[in-house]
């Protein structure tokens, strides 16, 4: 079962995902990024770390969330399995997201 929970502080928004994020709860993770980008931040760092699988409707998320968040907000996913994260660098998205292993504030 997918999750996203929403957390800000001071200009950044975490989400933390977890489950599968694919075309059954892609509509959720729009939503959540919906709200996400409604409190401008500064970074919205996208916390995978119990996120077990991303198919293309998840990946399109992440398209929407790059362009939802705008040029001059760093867009991070942290924590992602090596499934997840292979599967971001071949659709490309790596060049548009920062992924890292653990988020650095």
């Amino acid at each position: 079962m997918f999750q996203a929970d929403l957390t800000i502080n001071d200009g950044i928004v975490v989400i933390q995902l977890s489950g599968d994020l694919d075309a059954s709860s892609a509509p959720s993770f729009h939503e959540i990024l919906q709200q996400a980008a409604g409190h401008s931040p500064e970074r919205l760092c996208l916390a995978m770390h119990n996120l077990k699988y991303i198919s293309s409707a998840g990946v399109r998320g992440l398209v929407f969330a790059r362009q939802k968040m705008g040029d001059d907000v760093e867009v991070i996913v942290e924590g992602a399995n090596e499934s997840v994260a292979e599967t971001i660098r071949l659709t490309g998205m790596e060049h548009a997201l920062t992924i890292r292993s653990s988020f650095s504030g």
